[in-house]
Order: C-alpha cells, then sequence, then structure tokens
C-alpha cells in the first residue's frame, strides 16, 4: 500500500512536495470491574497520513497551500487516488505565503527504546493486577481499570529526502477510585501515560490515587484564604511550564503575541527561580517523543532557556522562513531543571498542597493561570486537614518574586520538571 501511495504522490505533477507518515500498531486491551477481568482483546492497526502541498500564485504572489488525508490499510487504490485529489483541490483555497520544508539527506537520529509490552502484559499480568488491586491500606478501593499495552513503529518519508522509522512503545491504564466512608460518596477517574510497563512506577500511582480519594471524601468546603504558601504538584506543573515553551516559538513571534526575544531574560524581573529548559524530543519516559517532526525534520535536543536567557527559539517551516532564522525544529517533550531546595524545606511551616485540581488552565497570552481544585491539603501549626471546591487565580509573569521549583523532579507524559511549583503570597478563594 505505501508504494502506491508514494507513487500516486510523485507522479502527480500538481504537487509540489508531500509529507507521509505511516503508523504500524499491535494493541492489547484488558478491562477489570472491580478485580475480575471482564474483557480481553487484542488489536492491529496499520494507517497513514499525508499531507500534500501546492504551490500557487494569485494577484502576482507566491502561497503554498496544503490538505490533510488519513488511509487505512484497506484503502482501495481508486479511492486512494480520489483523496489525494481531494487534499490538492482543497489545499489551493489555503492562501499561505510561500516557504519551504526543509530538505533532509542523511536521516540520522537518535532512536527511541523500543519495549516488548505486549509479551511483558502476558508475563507480568499477575504482578500488574496485584499493583492495581492489592490493600494499600486506604479506605478507598479501585472500581474498575483499563489497561492498553501498545507497541509498533511509526515512519515519516516526505519528498525533500526524510525517510525514518522508530519504535513506538505506549502502557496507558485509567482506573476508577471510590470511597463511601467520609462525609459524602467519592468516585475519581484518571488516567495514565507510560511508555513500558513499571511495576513500582504503577504501585507509586494507584497509591496516590487512593489516598487523594479518601482524602477527598474527607475535605470540607475551604473558605477563603489569604496569603498562603501553596504547592502546586501534579500535571498542572507541565501545563504550567508550558507557558515558557509557548513563548519561545516562531509562530508567536510571528505573530506579535510572544513577550520572549533571544539572547534576553524572560519573565518578571525580579524572579528568584531561574529557568531552564531544554527541548528533548526522545525523552524516554514520554509517549509523545518522536525523533522527527510531521514535516521530516530530524530533531535534536537544545537549550531553550539557560539560566532564564531565551537560548533558542522552537521552529517550523513556515514561520522560520518568514523570520529569515534557521529551521532547528520543535518538539512537544522537554526537561526542565529543578531548583536548589528539596520539596520538604518548604514544608516546615504552613502550606496548602493542591493535590487534584477539577480544571486548570493556562493562557498563554496573557500568562494568568489557575482553576478550581478537587483537593487540598492544608497544614497549619503542625496539623492536617483537606479541603474541597476551592481556586487559585494568579498571573506567572506577576509571581516571580515569589515562585521556585522542588529540587526533586517528576516525569509526566511530556517532560521531566520540578515535582512542584512552590509560591508564596497565594490567596485561596473559597466557595
Amino acid at each position: 500500500m505505501i508504494n502506491k501511495i508514494l507513487e500516486m504522490l510523485n507522479n502527480n505533477k500538481e504537487i509540489s512536495a508531500w509529507t507521509l507518515s505511516e503508523s504500524l500498531n499491535s494493541s492489547k486491551e484488558l478491562f477489570y470491574i472491580k478485580d475480575r477481568l471482564d474483557m480481553n482483546r487484542r488489536a492491529d492497526t496499520h494507517e497513514f497520513k499525508v499531507k500534500v502541498y501546492v504551490d500557487f500564485e494569485d494577484g502576482g504572489e507566491k502561497y503554498k497551500g496544503h490538505a490533510s488525508i488519513e488511509f487505512g490499510a484497506s484503502t482501495s487504490p481508486e479511492e486512494a487516488q480520489n483523496k489525494i485529489n481531494d487534499a490538492i483541490f482543497s489545499a489551493k483555497f489555503v492562501k499561505n505565503k510561500w516557504y519551504d520544508l526543509p530538505a533532509n539527506t542523511e536521516n540520522d537520529y537518535v532512536k527511541n527504546t523500543k519495549f516488548n509490552n505486549l509479551s511483558e502484559l502476558t508475563k507480568l499480568g499477575g504482578e500488574i493486577h496485584k499493583a492495581l488491586f492489592k490493600d494499600y491500606g486506604t479506605k478507598s478501593k479501585v472500581n474498575s481499570c483499563e489497561v492498553f499495552a501498545i507497541e509498533g513503529s511509526r515512519r515519516v518519508i516526505t519528498s525533500k529526502g526524510t525517510d525514518v522509522e522508530y519504535p513506538y512503545s505506549e502502557f496507558t491504564f485509567e482506573i476508577v477510585t471510590d470511597c463511601d466512608t467520609g462525609k459524602e460518596p467519592v468516585e475519581i477517574f484518571n488516567g495514565y501515560y507510560l511508555t513500558h510497563i513499571d511495576i513500582a512506577r504503577i504501585e507509586e500511582i494507584v497509591h496516590k490515587q487512593l489516598k487523594e480519594t479518601e482524602g477527598r471524601s474527607e475535605a470540607v468546603r475551604n473558605e477563603k484564604l489569604e496569603n498562603q504558601r501553596v504547592i502546586i504538584s501534579g500535571d498542572a506543573v507541565e501545563e504550567l511550564l508550558s507557558y515558557y515553551l509557548a513563548h519561545a516559538s516562531d509562530s508567536r513571534i510571528y505573530s506579535g503575541t510572544s513577550l520572549a526575544k533571544h539572547g534576553e531574560i524572560f519573565g518578571s524581573a525580579d524572579a528568584v527561580q531561574k529557568l531552564n529548559i531544554r527541548i528533548n524530543p526522545t525523552l524516554a519516559c514520554s509517549i509523545d517523543a518522536s525523533p522527527v517532526d510531521s514535516e521530516g525534520k530530524i530533531l535534536n535536543n537544545y537549550i531553550l532557556f539557560d539560566d532564564s536567557k531565551v537560548a533558542n527559539i522552537q521552529t517550523s517551516a513556515r514561520f522560520s522562513h518568514y523570520l529569515g532564522v534557521p529551521n532547528i525544529g520543535s518538539a512537544s517533550t522537554f526537561e526542565v531543571e529543578g531548583g536548589e531546595l528539596p520539596l520538604s524545606d518548604f514544608m516546615r511551616g504552613d502550606y496548602i498542597e493542591i493535590l487534584a485540581f477539577s480544571s486548570f488552565i493556562v493562557e498563554p497570552s496573557t500568562g494568568d493561570f489557575g482553576g478550581e481544585f478537587r483537593l487540598a491539603k492544608v497544614v497549619k501549626n503542625g496539623t492536617e486537614s483537606y479541603i474541597t471546591g476551592g481556586s487559585i487565580s494568579e498571573n506567572i509573569m506577576k509571581i516571580g518574586d515569589r515562585m521556585r521549583f522542588s529540587k526533586e523532579l517528576a516525569e509526566r507524559r511530556r517532560s521531566i520538571a520540578p515535582k512542584a511549583i512552590i509560591i508564596d503570597g497565594i490567596t485561596v478563594a473559597g466557595e
């Protein structure tokens, strides 16, 4: 099938350039109700994604339009050709100023690690079941769980010379935990994304969610709390740090919505936390890692922020061409250096640790961030209690003198970054 698609793309003179992504995966799914296996199924998928580019002129200006299409392995040659023809027609209505795609001749890159998740799922099935359903000493329990093990390969081919194939691995699970022994019955659902089966990590995740579920059942509705030390952990850390990546991008610089300038300090002038961020496209812990982008650019590690200075800008073919800067590529996976002090140093006095947000939003244009939390731990005079239903609202550009990172790091879906962000002087709104 892939050879037929390539032939159709190469033989069509209206197409000025193209990219082709091939995905070949095998997956196995287990679904548990309580601790009983209710479903066990396996599936294989073979998919293709094609983007065609068409160069054309209008009013003396040169443009490059594009359109994307998808194929399955069972798509007939006739259907594939019709889809390509439709994409060519659609691309002519996309009037992007002309730019060129990245050319490549060597295809050198760092491969992702391959994990044999399907065989490991069979081999470690008993240990996985135990990690999910054993007694962790909490009042809450795992109600149900769905496990997905995926392994396969990705391939990116372009008309500009790129041909990269790399392994893909994913082990994800979704768990529902509940507790009905507290002030009100609580049920919590979360999904977790790992590259491979790690029993110790699964136990850590399940235990943490069980503790949060129990804490949520005991939590009281909070009143307004002012001038608090707030510790943010979990996925909200990654979302907050993504603000910096958004501003260090060529698309925002071109549109005039970025506050970042190459070689200059980014952030508030009185920031006490140095910002060191590295783009790592092959981050081993991330299922989103890829050694090549969708345009065929071979990706490498590079420093984005060095002691808060903008060292590089994330780029794409289109906007780097418009800005007249080298295209070094853009990846969604990154690493952030931790702070100087361990998290325990920030927990010696009174503080509020937000354990789970119901929603957390970062507005990339303004830097405003916040949201309502479903569970937070309050420590006051050495006594712990849990609250729910409160919210925080701040601006990342205005808290530089009050924000620090923990020394400890944590792996998340797209990053290795500080385990927690600590912000002093926060007002926690009540219901």
